[in-house]
């Protein structure tokens, strides 16, 4: 049950029946759950397979939305229905048949070893083809935006208080130089963080 059957015949009829089935690879289901705690709402499988394999897939990794037996303008439909109501979609994908939808996505994810069409239709390429890097990608996207935050605010902070202060006369020239090149050095060291995030993994 679940898996795709193949049978191999000859004009005496059918003499042998192949059945496969999919190999999970390790970690997937952690990896969705890591997602799911990053805020992503809806996780679905869109797949052109048997859909009662890709049902029994769904199950195993604990994924509510699994439609099989699709055809790309199928995935193509499904994607842009989501986005109409609003919804913002990231594809991951690694097949030719992928790259019409990933480049309507808002953002789409391939691996190194996907096909070269869906490396081209991709926004980013995890080197390897392990899927847990990809809750890494959403880490890490969602330290860098908070870091460029910080930044920002630190910044416009600094110009708000010591230009004007600079410009009155309240602070000497000189002490308003080295003030901006330490908040220059700040910024970049606080960026640097992020090396020391991506060690780490």
């Amino acid at each position: 049950m679940g898996r795709s059957v193949i049978t191999l015949s000859h004009d005496e009829g059918a003499q042998a029946l192949f059945a496969f089935e999919d190999e999970l690879r390790d970690h997937v289901r952690d990896s969705i759950d890591s997602l799911r705690d990053f805020g992503i709402g809806t996780i679905a499988i869109l797949s052109g397979d048997n859909p009662k394999s890709v049902s029994l897939l769904a199950q195993k990794i604990g994924v509510e939305t699994a439609i099989g037996g699709l055809r790309p303008d199928d995935k193509l439909a499904w994607v842009q229905e989501r986005q109409a109501n609003g919804e913002r979609v990231v594809m991951v994908g690694d097949g030719i048949n992928d790259a019409p939808v990933m480049t309507a996505a808002d953002a789409a994810v391939s691996f190194s070893g996907a096909t070269g069409l869906a490396r081209q239709s991709s926004d980013f390429v995890i080197l390897g083809s392990d899927f847990t890097s990809l809750a890494d990608v959403f880490d890490l996207a969602s330290q860098t935006g908070r870091i460029i935050k910080q930044n920002l605010l630190w910044a416009a902070g600094y110009n708000l208080l010591a230009v004007p202060a600079a410009a009155l006369g309240l602070v000497p020239p000189w002490a308003a130089a080295i003030g901006m090149s330490v908040s220059s050095l700040l910024v970049v060291t606080n960026a640097m963080r992020l090396r020391g995030a991506r060690r780490t993994r």
